[in-house]
């Protein structure tokens, strides 16, 4: 419903493999990679996650990351660095990733060493909020707006909803860069 909706190119893909995720960043060359799922953070261990919660229930854990899928179908961590690598060797285009999964802020900073911004979370977000803040950070982006004032709309709308979770978006940005002056176009 964004005025400027066609200066996006939305592909979807869904519950992929580490393989697939290495040919399609190869593929597409996105502007923009969106991580919706399960993140893991190296210092929180859980026994059973809650019905809402993006997280993944672990016995322990020595790395964080984010989960992609294994060869078999189950879960595989993809930690900070090696999704780094893969973006920066795949998809030198990439310039915002954004992490909308719990406790993804810690791969948002390494990951600034290979695009200029990157959204990650804080903390569990639990899908509703989730979804809710990914309507509103792609309404501003739809919108033209930059990538800070985007987090910031996203934030307000969680805020405005009187979802619990509108602490947890973090948007960190690769040395030098300004977010604020970050405004991803068509001609961009």
């Amino acid at each position: 419903m964004s005025p400027n909706r066609e200066d996006f190119e939305l592909c979807s893909k869904w519950a992929v493999s580490v393989d697939e995720m290495a040919r399609h960043l190869m593929q597409l060359q996105p502007t923009i990679i969106h991580f919706s799922g399960h993140g893991i953070c190296s210092e929180r261990v859980r026994s059973r996650p809650s019905s809402r919660d993006r997280d993944v229930g672990i016995a322990a854990c020595s790395n964080g990351g984010i989960y992609l899928k294994n060869e078999h179908g189950g879960p595989q961590i993809v930690p900070a660095r090696a999704l780094t690598m893969m973006i920066r060797s795949a998809a030198a285009s990439a310039r915002v990733v954004v992490l909308n999964a719990c406790y993804s802020d810690a791969q948002a900073c390494e990951l600034c060493t290979a695009v200029d911004c990157v959204v990650g979370m804080a903390g569990v977000i639990h899908d509703d909020d989730a979804r809710s803040f990914s309507v509103g950070f792609y309404r501003a982006r739809g919108n033209r707006r930059s990538v800070g004032n985007a987090l910031d709309h996203a934030v307000a709308t969680l805020a405005a909803k009187q979802l619990a979770d509108e602490h947890v978006p973090r948007l960190r940005t690769r040395d030098g860069v300004d977010a604020r002056q970050v405004v991803l176009t068509s001609a961009t």
